[in-house]
C-alpha cells in the first residue's frame, strides 16, 4: 500500500480556485496612483433601482497580469412587481496543469425595492458537473435547495434580520445613500460557501486615476469572511475598477465586446494557474517528501491575512522583523504540547461532530458507508486509519470540483478537498470529532501546492491526509487555516500568488 500512495501526489488547484472564487462576490491596492478630489457636496443616493442610468454592467477580469474571463451584472424591474431581478454571472478560462479549465457562476436574484432578499437561483460550475441552489426567503424563514448530480438536499433556517444577495453588494451603498466617511454593516446571503456572512463597507475617499482612465469616483473597501476588496464607484452608481488579493485580481469596466474578447485573450495566455501562480517554489528540494519528518521553513506573504497557527506537531512563531513567520513541523504529533479535550470551547465538540453544507454526515448512506469500512474495529484510533486509507484508494485523483460529501461517495473522484470532505462526513457519523484544515503540502520535484485535509479529536487533535492515506501525516503539510465547515477554507483567497517559502531544514528517512 505504501507504493500506491506513493504515486498520488497531485497538486490540489481546485482548492485555491474556490477560495479566488469567493471574492467575486465582493469583486489591497495602494493610493499611489490615485489622485484624491474635493468630494461632492451633496451625499449620492439612487432612491429606486428605476432610476439607475444604466441597466447593464461588463467587467474585464484579470488575474494574475491577464485577461482570463468577464463578469456582467443585469437589472431589471418585474412587470407587476415592485420587485426587481438582478442577474450576475461571471465565465473564466485558465490553463491548469496545460490543459484550458473553464469556470463559470450565474446568480439569478429577486430583490425588494430595499435590495432585501425575495428568492434566488445560483450555478456554478468548476468542473465535475453544475451545482445548483435555489431558495426563498418569506415570512423569517430562508429555504434552498441543493442540486448536483442525482442528489437533491434542502435547507431550512430563521432569518432575524433583513437579508440580501451578494449581487447587490455594489448596489446597497448607492441605494442607502454614498458620501465620504460613509459606513454600512448588513447581512447577505453567500451562494459560493452556502453560507450567512456579515460584510462591512467604509467609504474612504473620492478620487481618480489618468493612467487607467478611471473616473472621478468614490473609494468603496468591503471586507467580508476575512477578504478585502477595493472598489471604485462613480457618480453614475457604476462599479468601474475593482483590486482583490493585493491587485493580483482586479475587474474593469468594459463594454460587452472588449469583455467578450477574453474569448480571443485566453487562447493567447501563457501563464498556468497551477505552475505559475498557486506553486510555492523553494530554492531547496526535499527528496522524498512523504518520508519528511521534521522541517524548519519560513512564509513571507501571509502574515496580515493568516495568523500562525500551532499544533497537531506544528509550531509557528513571527521572526523579528513581524512579517516572517516559522514554523517547526514534526510527522510526531506527540513532539508539540497536546491540546486536552477540556480546553475545547463549550458546545465546540457538537459543531465537530454536527453535519454541514457539503459534510452530510447524517445521510443513511454515509453512515450506512462508515459502518461498513470500520466492521471489525472498535478502537477509534484505528477507525480514524481505516477511514483514511479506505478514501485514499477508493476516491479517485481528479481535478475536478466535488463539494459534497455525499456526491464523492457516489462519483468516487475529486481532488484533496472531495477527499476530506468524505472523511470528516464519515468520521462525523461515527461520532468522531472532525474539523477541516488546509495549507500547503510539498509535491516532490515542484514545490509547495495548496492542499487540504482534516484532524480528529481524541485526547489531541490528530492529523489526517486522507488523499495521501495518512494517519500522522508527514512534516512537509504547513497548516494555515482550519474550522469546522468547508467555508473555513476560504481565507486562502488572500494569500495565493503572494506566499513565499524557505526551507532551512529538514529531516527524512531517505536522506
Amino acid at each position: 500500500m505504501k507504493h500506491i500512495l506513493a504515486r498520488r501526489n497531485p497538486p490540489c488547484a481546485a482548492l485555491a480556485i474556490t477560495a479566488i472564487l469567493s471574492l467575486l462576490f465582493l469583486a489591497s491596492c495602494t493610493a499611489q496612483h490615485f489622485s484624491r478630489l474635493t468630494p461632492p457636496a451633496d451625499t449620492f443616493r439612487i432612491e429606486r433601482l428605476d432610476d439607475l442610468p444604466w441597466r447593464e454592467l461588463w467587467q474585464g477580469f484579470i488575474f494574475n497580469g491577464e485577461k482570463v474571463g468577464f463578469t456582467r451584472l443585469s437589472i431589471e424591474k418585474i412587470p407587476g412587481s415592485e420587485n426587481f431581478r438582478i442577474v450576475s454571472e461571471a465565465e473564466l478560462r485558465i490553463l491548469f496543469i496545460g490543459m484550458e479549465k473553464q469556470i463559470s457562476t450565474k446568480s439569478d436574484d429577486i430583490v425588494g425595492p430595499d435590495l432585501t432578499l425575495v428568492s434566488f437561483r445560483y450555478e456554478e460550475n468548476i468542473g465535475g458537473g453544475p451545482v445548483i441552489i435555489e431558495g426563498a426567503l418569506k415570512e423569517g424563514v430562508f429555504t434552498s435547495t441543493r442540486h448536483f448530480g442525482d442528489t437533491v438536499q434542502t435547507f431550512e433556517e430563521s432569518v432575524y434580520e433583513p437579508l440580501y444577495p451578494a449581487s447587490v453588494i455594489n448596489l446597497y451603498p448607492i441605494v442607502t445613500g454614498i458620501s465620504v466617511g460613509s459606513r454600512f454593516r448588513y447581512t447577505v446571503y453567500d451562494p459560493q460557501s452556502q453560507s450567512f456572512a456579515g460584510i462591512t463597507q467604509s467609504v474612504v475617499s473620492f478620487e481618480q486615476n489618468d493612467d487607467l482612465a478611471i473616473e472621478p469616483s468614490y473609494k468603496l473597501i468591503s471586507a467580508m469572511s476575512g477578504q478585502e476588496v477595493f472598489t471604485w464607484i462613480n457618480p453614475r452608481g457604476e462599479a468601474v475598477f475593482e483590486l482583490g488579493m493585493g491587485g493580483v485580481l482586479l475587474t474593469v469596466k468594459e463594454t460587452e465586446s472588449e469583455a467578450r474578447r477574453y474569448l480571443i485573450e485566453t487562447g493567447l495566455n501563457k501563464k498556468d494557474f497551477v505552475l505559475d501562480f498557486s506553486l510555492v517554489k523553494t530554492e531547496k528540494e526535499l527528496p522524498c517528501p512523504r518520508e519528511t519528518t521534521y522541517i524548519e521553513v519560513t512564509l513571507d506573504g501571509i502574515a496580515d491575512d493568516l495568523p500562525p497557527i500551532q499544533g497537531p506537531g506544528q509550531s509557528a512563531e513571527f521572526l523579528e522583523n513581524g512579517k516572517t513567520i516559522l514554523y517547526r513541523i514534526t510527522s510526531d504529533p506527540s513532539a508539540s504540547p497536546p491540546v486536552q479535550a477540556e480546553d475545547l470551547p463549550p458546545g465546540m465538540r457538537n459543531v465537530y461532530l454536527s453535519p454541514a453544507v457539503g459534510i452530510e454526515s447524517d445521510s443513511p448512506e454515509i453512515r450506512e458507508a462508515a459502518s461498513l469500512i470500520v466492521a471489525g474495529y472498535d478502537d477509534v484510533r484505528e477507525r480514524i486509519k481505516v477511514l483514511s486509507r479506505w478514501t485514499a484508494l477508493n476516491v479517485a485523483d481528479d481535478a475536478v470540483d466535488n463539494p459534497s460529501a455525499l456526491k464523492v461517495l457516489r462519483e468516487r473522484r475529486g481532488e484533496c478537498q472531495a477527499h476530506t470532505l468524505l472523511f470528516a462526513a464519515l468520521a462525523r457519523s461515527l461520532g468522531i470529532p472532525t474539523r477541516l484544515t488546509a495549507g500547503l503540502l510539498y509535491i516532490e520535484g515542484m514545490g509547495f501546492f495548496y492542499h487540504s485535509w482534516a484532524e480528529c479529536r481524541l485526547d489531541g487533535w490528530i492529523a489526517v491526509d486522507p488523499t495521501l492515506g495518512q494517519t500522522g501525516i508527514d512534516a512537509t503539510h504547513i497548516k494555515l487555516v482550519e474550522g469546522p465547515y468547508p467555508s473555513s477554507v476560504l481565507k486562502l483567497g488572500n494569500v495565493v500568488g503572494k506566499v513565499r517559502a524557505e526551507i532551512l531544514d529538514f529531516e527524512s528517512s531517505c536522506q
